[in-house]
């Protein structure tokens, strides 16, 4: 058994109760998910067939992808906060190919449940008025997809565009992500809020590859209702300045459960990739994915 995932996670345990106790959030800070104590599990599903057929030759090939990541994040110097990620992937990549003359009918699979790279990260988070709010810091992935095979591989290839090239530091192979983000949240008007964010990955090869480069923007409005529910829409892009085909934008309308205060939040959305390569989402063999969010802030 590799011990490496469980190291890493060890790691990541250790350096997470080593955190000096932190203060609870200013109740004019609740809105900014950029500060305070929080844990939770965001899942990420994504199916996708595609068939082709010509004269008496027929083939398909199906996928399904099952990416689920638990996250932290930690005040632990007045504004200076911990994170901590910890992704896990399940995927099947699936063929059949069928033939008249001569008759075949063949089908094969192949998919695993995998580790991903641990994350730990530190941001400064801090509110400049009762509206506004903005954060900066980084983060480093520890590395343990090495050498993936074929298993693992079919794994990455139906997990890995479920975010329409987000967070690839999470499942990429055989690199040491680093990364740089920052942004903004600000409440635009009563229960309308606006957030956006940037992140640079700077992902090192580790096995004889390229170095990748990926430019992260995404912005997002949310109107909450009287009570805790609410809902909005986000725009994102992802540049792969290592990549001939740079941009890959995604749209996402999503339901959300707030809580006044500390408490379990909820989202939920479909992300659907708009242009090519993984879209536009809708289509056969492109990415519309369904996005879960549970945790609970304290």
């Amino acid at each position: 058994m590799n011990a490496k995932p469980l190291l890493s996670a060890a790691l990541l345990l250790s350096f997470w109760l080593a955190a000096p106790p932190a203060r609870a959030q200013a109740g004019k800070e609740r809105w900014v998910r950029s500060q305070g104590n929080s844990a939770g599990l965001e899942l990420d599903l994504l199916g996708k067939s595609a068939e082709w057929s010509m004269a008496d030759v027929e083939s398909e090939v199906s996928t399904f992808g099952l990416s689920f990541t638990l996250v932290g994040q930690l005040r632990w110097l007045g504004r200076l906060h911990l994170d901590a990620e910890l992704p896990l992937a399940y995927g099947d990549v699936s063929a059949q190919y069928k033939a008249e003359d001569p008759d075949v009918d063949e089908q094969s699979s192949a998919g695993s449940l995998l580790f991903g790279n641990p994350t730990l990260g530190a941001h400064y988070a801090r509110a400049l008025s009762r509206r506004f709010a903005v954060f900066g810091g980084g983060s480093l992935s520890i590395p343990v997809l090495d050498d993936p095979g074929a298993d693992a591989r079919a794994t990455l290839q139906a997990t890995t565009p479920a975010r329409a090239f987000f967070d690839l530091h999470r499942l990429i192979p055989e690199h040491l992500p680093l990364r740089a983000r920052g942004g903004i949240e600000a409440e635009l008007a009563t229960r309308l809020f606006y957030r956006t964010d940037t992140a640079v990955l700077f992902a090192l090869p580790t096995g004889g590859g390229d170095v990748e480069l990926v430019l992260e923007q995404g912005t997002e409005l949310e109107l909450r209702g009287k009570g805790r529910l609410g809902g909005g829409l986000r725009l994102q892009a992802a540049l792969t300045l290592t990549s001939e085909d740079m941009a890959q934008l995604a749209l996402e309308p999503f339901v959300s459960y707030e809580p006044d205060g500390p408490g379990y939040y909820g989202r939920a959305g479909l992300l659907v990739a708009l242009d090519a390569p993984l879209g536009f989402g809708l289509a056969d063999d492109k990415v519309a994915t369904l996005r879960l969010a549970v945790g609970r802030r304290f």
